[in-house]
């Protein structure tokens, strides 16, 4: 599923917070069908990679739990969204998307596949396309309002681990609250499936002012969902690029150029 240089004191100090209370307790849906087996379990779920997919998930977990010369985490933001996913009940799958086409440029997305109206188990996923972060450009024309270049001096092992997180604070953000994942279930989920489904009308017809108006509120929820996660993808970013020079000198070193 970042971003400000210029992040005042006080929203790293709501971040932190954020990271605390976690730490204390794109689009398209694609709904489970045979969802009863598969709900037995919880927490982040690899049973939908591959063994060589699992290989590089393995990579990517040992950068999040990376630790320093005193066994202190490296990247404590991170590990704390991962370990309240892993921890929360709910069941979130890991996918990486097997997709080459250079028209998918969606780095990553989490999605609720089934929506538990009592907020007890939900069902969701976390995609990554490696595809896509691997070419995803870096420089001054990809960087964000705030000034912020995702990606940026990291190696393709650290993107992957800079995207996973952004996708994670989503999971956090959105599970941690029963009315907002009702909002994502209703206005993303359901919306996206409506605009997917076969119309019997003529292609070119119009979208009706009902569409319209779920489709304003869609992106106005969109557009919320992914403040928050960049400021805390920008946070991930700063762990990452901090701990380069001491992950390097450790003798199991993670670094990889």
């Amino acid at each position: 599923m970042v971003r400000g240089l210029s992040l005042t004191a006080a929203n790293l100090l709501l971040l932190v917070l954020l990271v605390c209370q976690i730490n204390g307790q794109e689009t398209q849906s694609r709904k489970l069908k045979s969802a009863p087996k598969q709900a037995e379990f919880s927490g982040l779920i690899t049973s939908r990679l591959s063994l060589k997919e699992l290989e590089r998930w393995k990579t990517i977990e040992r950068i999040v739990f990376a630790d320093d010369e005193r066994q202190q985490p490296l990247h404590p933001t991170l590990r704390n969204l991962w370990e309240w996913v892993d921890a929360s009940g709910h069941a979130v799958f890991v996918e990486i998307m097997r997709s080459t086409k250079t028209s998918t440029c969606t780095a990553g997305s989490f999605v609720i596949e089934r929506f538990d109206p009592k907020g007890e188990k939900h069902i969701a996923v976390i995609k990554l396309n490696l595809s896509s972060i691997d070419q995803a450009y870096v420089g001054s024309d990809s960087a964000r309002d705030s000034g912020f270049v995702p990606f940026e001096w990291l190696s393709k092992e650290e993107r992957y681990v800079e995207v996973l997180g952004h996708e994670l604070a989503h999971a956090v953000h959105i599970l941690t609250n029963l009315e907002r994942a009702g909002k994502v279930e209703e206005m993303i989920e359901k919306t996206n499936e409506m605009l997917l489904s076969p119309r019997p009308s003529r292609k070119d017809t119009p979208l009706s002012p009902e569409m319209k108006r779920r489709l304003s509120r869609r992106d106005a929820l969109l557009k919320d969902l992914e403040k928050q996660a960049e400021e805390m993808e920008y946070v991930i970013w700063r762990e990452l690029t901090a701990s380069k020079p001491i992950r390097e000198k450790l003798p199991s070193s993670l670094a990889t150029q």
